[in-house]
């Protein structure tokens, strides 16, 4: 067990939004709590924005189970910020460095609070082309994106369909396929979704709760499709485009799974984490334009009418606000022994 000494400019308590009960997120209020301590390969981040996920209500009902800590709980699945304070052990980031991360049933508590500390191997470097406040919205579903387009193994060139792409997401996988020359048909929510997709790259596009919609997808890729990455709910008729020797991949918690017609691969995956994976994230997301579309932004005193609006039709992602990002006192190295 390790204990650790602080920064004298580093405060003991923290803003957090928490959970005192599993209960929805009626059950969530803002608070004073204890800044988290940090571990030895861990860094300390001041939280700027964090992501409001799908899955996040979920969370506030115990559907993952008694994990992710004690009470109260502080949630908040991934977020973007500068690094205040690092462990002995940790040594990829500088104190002042804007990083983002990935904290998941973190036990030391979520991104929905002013300072989240995480193992270094679960941050990365903000990518160039991208804001804090885009960057806080990006781990999880990003990650999540990244395996479905490698679990569906197209070559350049090839056709993939995408269900929901107008999500958290949908959206990034769009940009993401485009990355590695596949031919996008993006299903996607409502007129604002079909327009979205359009504007990042989908070579063709089409909204989802259209009548017939199988039929227009028919229309637009004649010859069928070579993969699917299924990231909402979709029709038997619709699945039916992808060609027999093709791939659906949908994320696990996707309901009801998707089925293919025989010859059709599908495979059910989680999204990845860690050091690896975010690096070849970053590496995609820095060879040119890129958009995490942030279509709403609220207040940590907030958080839990964002957790109904996540259920809701929007575009994208929906974020937090957490604190500014202006600048750090130098704070230094947390010893521990």
């Amino acid at each position: 067990m390790t204990s650790s000494t602080r920064p004298a400019s580093l405060p003991a308590t923290m803003k957090a939004c928490v959970i005192d009960r599993f209960g929805g997120p009626g059950a969530m209020h803002t608070a004073m709590v204890p800044v988290p301590e940090v571990g030895r390969g861990e860094i300390l981040i001041r939280v700027a924005t964090a992501g409001i996920g799908v899955w996040d209500p979920d969370l506030t009902e115990g559907a993952f189970g008694d994990t992710g800590g004690g009470f109260p709980r502080v949630l908040g699945s991934d977020g973007a910020g500068v690094v205040v304070a690092s462990g002995p052990e940790a040594r990829r980031f500088h104190i002042g460095d804007r990083v983002y991360g990935w904290g998941f049933l973190n036990p030391k508590g979520g991104f929905f609070a002013e300072y989240a500390a995480i193992p270094e191997n679960e941050a990365a470097p903000l990518p160039p082309n991208l804001s804090l406040e885009e960057a806080g919205a990006l781990a999880v579903d990003g990650l999540t994106a990244l395996a479905g387009i490698d679990l569906l193994q197209l070559a350049p060139g090839r056709s993939l369909m995408i269900v929901g792409a107008s999500g958290g997401v949908g959206h990034l996988a769009v940009q993401l396929a485009w990355r590695r020359g596949a031919r996008v048909l993006a299903v996607a929510s409502g007129d604002d979704g079909v327009e979205l997709v359009r504007r990042l790259g989908a070579d063709a596009a089409l909204d989802g709760h259209a009548d017939d919609v199988a039929g227009q997808a028919r229309a637009l890729a004649p010859n069928g499709v070579d993969g699917a990455l299924v990231l909402a709910p979709a029709p038997r008729e619709l699945l039916h485009l992808v060609n027999a020797g093709g791939r659906i991949a949908y994320p696990n918690g996707v309901e009801p799974a998707p089925r293919g017609r025989p010859g059709v691969i599908v495979d059910a995956y989680d999204g990845y984490h860690g050091h690896d994976a975010l690096e070849r994230l970053d590496r995609l997301i820095a060879a040119g334009p890129f958009r995490v579309e942030v279509s709403r932004v609220y207040a940590l005193d907030d958080v839990p009418q964002a957790l109904r609006d996540v259920v809701r039709h929007h575009l994208g992602k929906l974020a937090v606000q957490v604190q500014g990002a202006g600048p750090e006192p130098t704070m230094g190295e947390v010893t521990t022994g």
